[in-house]
């Protein structure tokens, strides 16, 4: 990734933090590609969205949103959940974190 795909990878993000009416942070340790699949598929089907981004990325879009403060947990490998409705990827995640082992 070069410093032009970086610059509007951040502005891209930046943009969904400041449409979002919800974000979540998750760790991705532990998973199988076959549970992260069937999370996102599940998260889709919510009608929320769910990336994976660099954490340095994602912390420089994190400037200027309201989700700021959320910044110290993007550590390690994340992946972030989000949708305009304000319960929607929270409770896909939940239960996903409920029903799957960690």
């Amino acid at each position: 990734m070069n410093r032009s795909e970086k610059a509007e990878a951040i502005v891209e993000l930046n943009q969904i933090f400041k449409d979002a009416n919800l974000m979540v942070i998750t760790r991705q340790t532990g998973l199988t590609v076959q549970e992260v699949t069937d999370l996102r598929r599940k998260v889709r089907a919510a009608g929320a969205s769910y990336k994976v981004a660099r954490n340095r990325l994602t912390l420089r879009a994190l400037e200027g949103t309201r989700f700021t403060a959320l910044g110290s947990l993007v550590q390690g490998p994340t992946a972030i959940a989000y949708s305009s409705d304000p319960v929607a990827a929270a409770k896909v995640i939940a239960a996903f974190a409920r029903t799957t082992r960690s």
